[in-house]
This record gives structure tokens, sequence and C-alpha cells, in this order.
């Protein structure tokens, strides 16, 4: 909580009990105490350890879910704030920003009119734009700002910092360099990042400011058009004038421009400078669907040559995801059209990309053009500042825009606050244009080194390339010899991005440390794995898969539009053949099995063994192949009806909630039998009676090669579990559809507490 008055941490009595209280609360609770007011103070409730967390030397820790016990239900600001500080400010913008820093003003007695053209203009094209990813730096931020407002974001966000992050092979799926952005945030006392709705962010804040400052506060459909600086007749002091569109004029002490990359101000203080449009276009959605490895992988950002691809968590079974294609700006698409295109341009790439397209209603995917804009030098002129976009648009690949602007936002009201108090609350004293100028010049380095490690990063995922030859011989590519561009980054992001996370994500502790009291959050530890198997799973990539909550299909898949076309379930009259006619980009035309603990047998469409897996093909044998889960060496023993089996063993492992993860010396296997008519798996023939390990993404052949079934191996999560798939016969299933709506994420909390399941993020 910002405080105007600076004085060491002090220890009250609450409730009966001794609590430590923030340094920046000190001040107000003597304050308000004079004035026999009770005041919030945090209660930390008597902890003997952390041990989620190791504590950083140097901070001190309150007790994890730390909670604010209220006797009256005003806060502090307003009880001790209310002679306010006199002087006045407007925001042009009530974006993120804007919204942050009006709270922040309002709570040091400041008079604030925030001015927005449009509060509807976030959800852009009049639909949901999705949500925000605030990391630990701007949460801290908040908590120093207000730790009432932080709690509630804290309380409505999804977290995805507790578990693995990092970026990824598009084709593939394979791990590149994996982030850990957990260990960063708690070594340093800071919250965990968190993915929230950017409706609901913009909703807290707008109450808040509301709460401090009135109804009238946000004034929406008002669009500042420029402003004027001049001396005011009747006091004698500066001021600046905004005037908006409908004509009307309005005066201040200060002007911050908080009105985005478009933002008039910044046109009239530094003149006209172009956007720089950013060589991609973004296709963006939310799916209803669930990784297989949800509940170890948060966010994942994979990589290709001239496009690339981000998902991330948001709670409750969806998944943000953004598509960027190179292309020249101002690209349209024909109506109903947009999830074709993207299929056509990631179509070829991993399920985990693939799926989430297909999952996505075509009316909720959006599109829209990247720009950015260089970074400045100036920030202020005389009364007027810069915040957020409209001083540094940076692009979103970091997911820093919008904690910068918190960060903006939190710097800006200090160095006011600071200022007024030094000239014992006479406004009319403060060099504003100094007080300007020096938030400028703390807060432009950071700024601009963050914004150039956004531009790196969208350069390095669209100029990603797997294999030497990509882009330019087919036949060099096939030789599968890693590009040294791959390898050398790999090395380089390595040795690197440890330190610059640390950074990135605790670098401005020391800035906000005088007003929020370091902490680690018993709430905020991993909840699908112990936190010590973190170490495990940033350096054994199959540690991930053997541990996801997943089952392991073998299924072929074809365009569902032939499906459609063949009217292959019309006699049955399936749900999900309907749907698909409606959306075919939707559905996918499957033949497969689940593989399970009893083995099951693949052969020939129409052969006597009664296989769980029939293969359309007549090089394919009777009994051609066994596929199982298990130790390697031969399978378990198995059936003619082995598909019922293995269904019924699938069925119960999931329900029992252990469905899936495999101890360290299983795996899912396939052994030929010896037939002679040959099984390939990735285009490589296996020796006749062979046993192999599979693994996700693998494709296997039985018969011949090429055949026109091809197999593959793929995870899915248990919950997308569907009892209409078949070995016998192709049929349309939606993707994404949930059918085990009974399921709970395995609890790995040592007290055996109740899982609290992530917090659908909707507007």
């Amino acid at each position: 909580m910002l405080a105007s008055t600076y004085t060491p941490c002090g220890v009250r009595q609450v409730a009966g009990r001794t609590v430590a209280v923030p340094s920046s609360l000190v001040a107000p609770v003597a304050v308000a105490r004079s004035l026999g007011l009770a005041p919030y103070v945090p209660v930390c409730e008597p902890s003997a350890a952390l041990p989620a967390c190791q504590q950083p030397s140097g901070r001190r820790h309150v007790q994890t879910a730390a909670t604010l016990r209220a006797d009256n239900p005003s806060s502090v600001a307003q009880l001790v704030h209310q002679n306010g500080k006199g002087m006045k400010v407007i925001i042009a913008g009530a974006g993120i920003g804007g919204l942050v820093l009006a709270v922040a003003l309002l709570k040091q007695g400041f008079q604030v009119q925030v001015f927005e053209r449009d509060l509807t203009a976030i959800r852009g094209e009049g639909k949901y734009r999705g949500p925000i990813q605030v990391q630990s730096n701007a949460l801290a931020a908040l908590e120093a700002i207000d730790p009432e407002v932080a709690a509630e974001v804290l309380r409505e966000g999804c977290i995805t910092g507790d578990r693995i992050n990092g970026l990824c092979d598009g084709l593939t799926g394979e791990w590149y360099v994996k982030f850990d952005t957990f260990h960063p945030a708690v070594s340093k006392g800071l919250p965990v990042t968190r993915v929230i709705s950017r409706l609901t962010l913009q909703q807290i804040l707008a109450k808040a400011v509301e709460r401090y400052g009135g109804p009238g506060t946000i004034q929406n459909g008002c669009n500042v058009t420029e402003f004027t600086e001049r001396r005011n007749d009747t006091t004698g002091n500066n001021e600046v004038t905004v005037q908006l569109e409908d004509g009307r004029t309005f005066a201040a002490d200060v002007l911050v421009g908080a009105d985005g990359i478009w933002s008039k101000i910044r046109k009239q203080l530094i003149g006209e400078t172009k956007a720089n449009y950013s060589g991609y276009t973004c296709y963006t959605g939310i799916s209803d669907f669930t990784p297989a490895d949800i509940d170890i992988v948060g966010y994942r950002v994979f990589l290709g040559n001239g496009q690339y691809f981000v998902s991330s968590d948001v709670g409750n079974g969806k998944m943000q995801w953004y598509g960027f294609h190179k292309e020249p700006s101002g690209g349209t698409d024909p109506e109903g059209s947009r999830k074709a295109r993207l299929l056509q341009i990631f179509g070829h790439w991993n399920d985990n990309v693939v799926d989430l397209i297909k999952a996505t209603p075509e009316e909720d995917v959006l599109r829209r053009d990247i720009f950015d804009r260089p970074p400045i030098f100036t920030w202020s002129k005389g009364r007027v500042a810069l915040l957020g976009d409209s001083a540094h648009a940076m692009q979103p690949n970091l997911g820093q825009g919008g904690c910068m602007a918190i960060e903006d936002a939190y710097e800006l009201a200090i160095d006011l606050s600071r200022a007024v108090s030094d000239k014992a609350g006479n406004a009319a004293a403060v060099d504003v244009e100094g007080v300007l100028r020096s938030y400028q010049d703390s807060r432009i380095l950071r700024v601009s080194a963050i914004h150039g490690m956004a531009g790196m990063a969208a350069f390095m995922a669209s100029t990603y390339k797997c294999y030497l030859g990509e882009g330019w011989s087919k036949w060099v590519e096939g030789l599968r010899i890693p590009h040294p561009g791959r390898v050398v980054g790999r090395l380089v992001m390595l040795l690197t991005m440890p330190s610059v996370l640390e950074w990135v994500l605790g670098g401005n502790t020391d800035h906000v440390a005088p007003h929020r009291t370091s902490y680690c959050s018993l709430g905020d530890k991993p909840k699908a794995f112990p936190e010590s198997r973190f170490p495990e799973f940033m350096n054994n990539d199959a540690s991930i898969i053997r541990s996801s909550h997943a089952d392991w299909l073998l299924v072929a898949e074809r365009d569902a539009a032939t499906a459609a076309a063949a009217n292959v379930n019309a006699a049955t009259g399936s749900s999900a053949a309907a749907a698909a006619a409606a959306d075919v980009n939707s559905s996918c035309q499957c033949k497969g099995i689940y593989m399970a603990d009893s083995a099951a047998l693949v052969g020939r469409c129409g052969a006597t063994s009664r296989p769980a897996l029939a293969v359309d093909d007549v090089h394919v044998a009777e009994s051609h192949a066994q596929v199982w889960r298990g130790l390697a060496g031969l399978p378990p023993s198995s059936s003619s009806a082995s598909t019922a089996a293995a269904s019924a063993s699938a069925a119960s492992s999931a329900a029992s909630g252990t469905a899936s993860t495999l101890g360290s010396s299983e795996g899912y296997w396939l052994r030929d039998l010896g037939s002679g008519r040959g099984t390939w798996v990735n285009g490589k023939r296996l020796p006749d009676g062979a046993t192999v390990q599979l693994w996700p993404g693998d494709a296997v052949e039985f018969g011949r090669h090429p055949s026109h079934e091809v197999f593959k191996v793929k995870m899915q999560h248990v919950t997308l579990r569907s009892d209409e798939l078949s070995g016998q016969a192709y049929t349309t299933l939606m993707v994404g559809k949930i059918r085990n709506n009974d399921y709970v994420m395995p609890e790995s909390r040592p007290d055996g507490g109740s899982q609290q399941p992530g917090r659908l993020v909707t507007a």
C-alpha cells in the first residue's frame, strides 16, 4: 500500500495477537487510531514453517493466505487521506494502466478524473478478447498499491506460474526450452503469475476507483482530443487543460496519457510517429479443451518458421491461444473461414496446436494485426506524462505489456505523492515537470530492455527452424540434421534464461519493497505435483509425459468433411455427426483404441481373430501386432475381445483418479507378431517379432508403407475420453468434448486437503 510517510515496520496487537505491520501502514494506522477509527491491518496466522518456499534473505515473510481483517468497512486510504493532497490529476484512458494509476493516486488523497472513449473497447469487434497475463512483478506492484485489489485479482485469476512453461517445436511438440517462473517469484516473496479475464480485471479496478473516488470518477464516452498548458488567472498557478471530443474542457495540475498505442496525448506531446507493424497477424480464441499434460504445464509457445502459436491455461477446462502468421497487414477472411485458414497454416503441426484450433467455435476466433512502437526517450513534457502503451507499446511475446503499465502507475503515484509530501501538502509548490521527468528516468531503462526482449522473442519464435534445409531444400530437411541456429539458440537460452526471468519478474522488487510485505502463499504451490518434482520436470521431458493424467490412444484420423460427405453416422443418428455437419473444422473422423494394461490385438478387418483394432488393408495379417501398457518384454495375456477389456481397464483406472500416470519402468509398447507382413514406426520397419516402446506423436503403419491408414500415438486428458471411439470403424467425434465430468485432479498436498480447481476465466 502506498504511503506518503516512510517508517520502519511496526508491530501491532490485533485480536489479541501480535502481528507485523508493513512499513507503509504504520503511519496511517497511527493516524487512524488518533481519529478513533479501526483500520485494516494484515492478520498473519502463526505458522511453524513454509515448506513451499525458501525465505529469501533480508525479506520478512508473512504466513500464507494472510487475510485482511476490518473492524470498520472503510479502508486506511478512505480514513486517513480524506484531507487530500490538493493536486488534481486527469487520466486519459481507462485501460489497465490508467485504472491502476487512478486507484494509486486516489488512495494518496489526489483528486482524480478518468476520461475514457469507450469502456467496451476491451472486447474487440464487439467480442471477448480473452484473458491477460499478470506476472509476479505486476502483482507485487498491485499489492503495494492496494492489498484489497491485489487480493481480488489473485483470487479471480488462474495460476499458471505454478507449473512448467516454455518453448516447443511446432511440428513435433517436443520441448525446446523450459521456463521456471515459480521459483524466481517465491524466492523474492512475490505472488506467482496469474491469468485473468481482461474484463474482470477492468471491473475490479473500476470498482476500486469508484470506491475511493466516487461514482463520477470514471467518465465513459469522453474522448480526450487535445491539451494546452496555461496559467490560471484566478489562482495564478500553472495548469493543463484538456478538451474532449464534444468540446468540453477540464483543467488539472497533471495530465497522464494512458490512452494506448494510438494515443492522442502522445501524438501532441512528441509529434506524429508511425506505429510499427510487426509483420504478423494474430488469430486468437478460447477453446473448451484440456491438454493431456495440463496438470504439469501452464503455457507453451510453439515455434516455427514464419509462424508461431501460444497456448495458456485459463482455468476450468479452457485454453486461450494465439496463432501468429507472417503476412502483410490489413488482411481479412471471408465470413466463417477463419478456422479453415488457421488449419491451412497450422494443420500439419502437433496435436496440442491442431486440437486447440478445432475445439474453438468459428464465431469465437478473432483476428488482428500486431503493432508496436519503437522506444522513445521523451515520456513527459511540462505537466503531461505518458504511461503504458502510449509510451512503450510492445509485442505480446513476453506477456509484459500490461505488467509494465502497472509498474508505471506505481512509480508515478509514488513520485507524485512524495513530491507533494515534501512540500508539506502544498501542491502549487511542487515542481511537476521535475517529478514527471524523474518518473520517466526511473522507468525508461527497465521498460526499454523488456521492450527489446519482447521484440527478440517474437523474432526468435518466428525464425525458428528445426532442421537444416528447412525453407530451401526438402531433401536436406529430410536428413533430419538439427539446424545450427536451433542448437546454438537453445544453448544460449539455457544459460541466460534463469537470470533473465529473475530480472523480469523480480527486477522491480526493491522499488515496491517499502510498501508491501514479502510472503509465500501455500495457495501458490503446485497443486498437481509436489514442488520437489520441479527439477525433474525441468530436466526430463519423459517425466512430464509419464506423469500426465492422460489416456494413450492408437488412432487414425481423417478429414471430418469426408465423414460429412459420406454421411458415415447418418444411420445411427449420432449427435456428434450432426454437430460435425454444422462445423466440420471442429470434429475429426477417428478410428482407434485406448491402450491399456491388457494387450489389444491389431489385425485385418473381418479377421476371425476379432482384433480390437481392425485395419482396412489386405496386406495386414489376421493377427498382426499387439499394443499394451506396462513393462517391456512379453505383453500381458490378451483375448480376441480385448476392445471391451481395454476400455473397461481404462475407465476403471480413470475413475480411481490414478489412470494413466506411468511408473519409471513402465511404458506403452507395440509388438510385431512375426507375420512377415511388416510393421513401420515413423517410417522405419521393425524386425519381425520385435517390440518397441511408443511415444506420443509416433506414426504406426501395418502391412505396408506408405499405408492409406496411418495410426498415431496420441495422449488425451482423461476428461476427454469418448465411449464413441471404435477400433472397428470410423466415427465422427467433436474435438474437446468433455465426457468425464466427474474427474477430480489428483491432490498432491501432503495434508490431503481438497483440490481447488482452476477458476474459469470468461467474460
